[in-house]
């Protein structure tokens, strides 16, 4: 009953949040451009998996499931190498049942070229002395808490704090997120991501006001142990609902309703090599592999893209403390 009543009320603060206006639409974009080679390995399908560090960031109440220390850093470079996009985190487990974690995104631009006091009106020619550089950035920085009611059920929470670094201009925002996890068996798991809940208000330089709309993803896996191969199969489905009118870039719609699938598939091999493979929201194939050796882990993932921007490259480490240790 007590599940239900936290289901219910997170609920309600969602769909009440619907309510809001203003909402700009895309404004939160960079905050989906997901965190962790494992995850990304299997297209962001994510939600029901999540069980370590990076859990923070797909579902905070993932958090319940990992060890006593872990520690995460991912770097990617892309669109031909212009853009990094950047994540780091860390956990703690508080006790048995709960545990805080903080996370770090941030996708950058440098070297831009600033060419509007570049023109000498006297010599009526560029002056490429005058040619100056400058970095833009999204930042958003994670506090995550997790709690585990019982061995079934658990649920975890963000806030987040946003800055949008544009030189000319800048914002900054805060925001609210909420996580469910739910175990069926030790086999089937459904998870449930409400982001920016109760709508994430961003606050320019300009004095404009700029509201992100609230999202829910929901997912479910299903883990499949085949012993005489020392091979363990999990096939993951995730739905991504949006309400805020993206009729020509998702891939269903009704009205403001739109949803998106996105399907991944990880194979471990003796608790050691790991293989995954997915398609996204954007139905770009993805695919990664991963080396678990004691405390430590290396994960690399690839998403294709068929045009000019070149592919997307990821690496991730990701260390592990077991609670033996503390």
């Amino acid at each position: 009953m007590k599940q239900l009543q936290v289901f219910s009320f997170t609920c309600l603060i969602f769909i009440s949040s619907l309510s809001a206006t203003s909402f700009k639409k895309y404004s939160g974009e960079f905050l989906s451009l997901g965190a962790g080679s494992r995850a990304m390995g299997m297209a962001g399908a994510f939600v029901s998996v999540a069980n370590d560090v990076s859990a923070g960031y797909w579902n905070p109440a993932g958090l319940t499931e990992t060890d006593s220390l872990e520690i995460l850093f991912m770097h990617t470079k892309q669109f031909i190498s212009s853009v990094q996009h950047n994540f780091m985190a860390a956990s703690m487990r508080l006790n048995a049942q709960s545990t805080l974690a903080v996370s770090f995104m941030y996708l950058t631009v440098n070297g831009i070229k600033d060419t509007r006091d570049a023109y000498n009106f006297a010599e009526g020619k560029i002056d490429h002395s005058r040619i100056q550089t400058f970095n833009t950035g999204d930042y958003a920085f994670y506090i995550s808490y997790a709690r585990m009611t019982n061995q079934q059920f658990s649920y975890g929470f963000n806030i987040k704090l946003l800055e949008r670094d544009y030189k000319i201009e800048s914002a900054i925002g805060i925001g609210f997120d909420a996580g469910l996890k739910y175990r069926f068996t030790d086999k089937l798991v459904v998870g449930a991501m409400f982001r920016d809940i109760t709508t994430s208000l961003m606050t320019w330089s300009t004095g404009e006001r700029e509201l992100i709309s609230p999202s829910l993803r929901t997912g479910a896996s299903y883990l499949v142990n085949i012993s005489p191969l020392n091979l363990t199969l999990l096939p993951s489905l995730d739905l991504n609902w949006n309400f805020e009118g993206r009729q020509y870039a998702s891939q269903f719609q009704l009205g403001a309703l739109s949803l998106d699938a996105l399907a991944g598939l990880e194979v471990v091999y003796h608790d050691l090599l790991a293989v995954r493979l997915g398609l996204d929201d954007l139905q770009r194939f993805n695919t990664g592999i991963g080396l678990r050796i004691p405390r430590i882990s290396f994960d690399y993932s690839f998403t294709a893209y068929q045009s000019e921007l070149d592919d997307i490259h990821r690496i991730s480490f990701h260390l592990n403390f077991d609670r033996t240790l503390f």
